[in-house]
């Protein structure tokens, strides 16, 4: 299990986040997309574990 937040400028830039892990790795777990000031949180409890290339290929910043 992984937990990871990511921060993002604009809802499509969330949107293509929530299609990477859903459609093309298979994750499952938990996605939250939280409205933030103009700006979007992606918090995301992932059942399996991401590698480094996979989170770097993920849109925004990660906290």
């Amino acid at each position: 299990m992984q937990k990871f937040s990511i921060l993002v400028e604009t809802e499509a830039e969330a949107r293509e986040a929530v299609q990477l892990l859903w459609d093309t790795w298979g994750v499952r777990g938990e996605i939250e997309l939280v409205p933030m000031d103009g700006r979007y949180k992606l918090d995301v409890t992932a059942e399996k574990d991401l590698s480094s290339q996979q989170m770097d290929k993920l849109p925004g910043k990660r906290n």
